[in-house]
């Protein structure tokens, strides 16, 4: 039997940053076609490389605020979570190995830091995420998970995912 190129539940983990998974975190970045994809950008600009800075900076000050995505225990991307208000979570995600694009990954990582999400946490109402309006994989992938949009503007995609419609699994 042929198996479809796509990761299972079990194969995919979201797992707390470690150092070492830091350093995959920064090495991700560095590469331009998926800094731009994560800062939702078309082109290069100063505004991005400082971007990219503060995030790095961030992955070393911050690192709780970091959880790393697994593929069979090879770091694969990673997801920051930023709590807006007691009862708001912003989190982005990046899958930085290109290899991996397309298999399903993202999805199922979305997924698990959902449901971590409202778990642990009672007073989160809402989880926002944002992506380019050229990035149609992620908007799909998003979509997919259960991300409703609720603006676009500037080239950009904003995105909400209410508690309301969270099913545990």
């Amino acid at each position: 039997m042929i198996r479809e190129n796509k990761a299972s539940e079990l194969e995919v983990s979201v797992e707390n940053l470690s150092l070492f998974d830091a350093f995959y975190v920064q090495k991700y970045l560095d590469d331009l076609e998926i800094a731009k994809k994560a800062f939702g950008v078309v082109n290069e600009s100063t505004n991005l490389f400082e971007n990219i800075s503060k995030l790095k900076k961030s992955l070393i000050l911050n690192r709780s605020n970091f959880k790393s995505i697994k593929y069979n225990r090879k770091t694969v991307g990673f997801i920051q979570i930023h709590y807006e208000t007691p009862s708001q979570v912003k989190i982005g995600i990046v899958i930085g190995e290109k290899n991996y694009w397309g298999k399903n990954i993202g999805r199922i990582a979305l997924k698990k830091i959902i449901s971590m999400l409202f778990r642990s946490n009672k007073n989160v109402e809402v989880i926002l995420l944002d992506t380019a309006s050229y990035n149609v994989a992620a908007r799909k992938c998003f979509e997919n998970v259960g991300f409703k949009v609720y603006k676009e503007e500037n080239g950009k995609v904003y995105m909400r995912f209410l508690r309301e419609d969270y099913k545990e699994e």
